[in-house]
């Protein structure tokens, strides 16, 4: 019987998960700055933090210790400020960003922690802004930027992060009115002026 009993104790043994700890963090001044759950000194499921007037600063899910899952971030207003993805300490997957009025700021994509594929900023009322294109967290690609009227105003390329090849320029009623070359960065070439219809050379490089 004493071995029997000691073999059931020893399975059991393996299949009691660790015991969580609720626990709470403070400001120096007394208020309370996050609380959540731990086990075994780490993080565990879901964190809320506080600024130290009281109100959410965020909404964080951990996973030993690191941040996994969905997370949510406040302005002191308790407008939502952003949501974003995590998997196992690194940003994933769709994030969203939010101006202080509550209007989406920017969205995209992490891979790895960096931005990826496409990102969209807006403005405040809600026109976008520019369009990057990402690889490897740096601007890859077309870009288009816009005036807060939705005009095209600047188009072109980026290379591992730098502008490259060719760049267009436009006024506030989308009228063009600079085009030229870039290579990683640097103006190149001869680049032209518009004007009244008419191309002129701007400036040799």
């Amino acid at each position: 019987m004493n071995r029997l009993y000691s073999g059931i104790f020893l399975m059991l043994s393996y299949f009691v998960s660790p015991a969580q700890v609720e626990k709470t963090e403070y400001y120096t001044t007394g208020q309370i700055r996050a609380k959540g759950c731990v086990v075994n000194s780490n993080k565990m499921g879901e964190w809320t933090s506080f600024y130290p007037s009281g109100k959410k600063s965020a909404i964080e899910n951990f996973e030993q210790g690191v941040l996994h899952g969905a997370v949510i971030y406040f302005y002191p207003t308790e407008i939502v400020q952003g949501k974003e993805t995590w998997r196992m300490g690194q940003l994933q997957d769709s994030a969203w960003y939010f101006h202080p009025s509550g209007t989406l700021q920017r969205k995209g994509v992490y891979e790895n922690s960096r931005y990826a594929n496409t990102w969209i900023h807006y403005f405040e009322h809600g026109a976008v802004e520019r369009s990057v294109n990402y690889s490897n967290g740096m601007p890859y690609g077309e870009t288009r930027i816009y005036s807060s009227k939705g005009i095209l105003i600047q188009h072109g390329e980026y290379l591992n992060g730098h502008e490259h090849g060719d760049w267009k320029f436009y006024d506030r009623d989308g009228v063009l009115e600079f085009t030229g070359q870039y290579e990683q960065g640097k103006p190149v070439g001869v680049w032209y002026e518009f004007q009244r219809g008419k191309k002129k050379v701007f400036k040799r490089y």
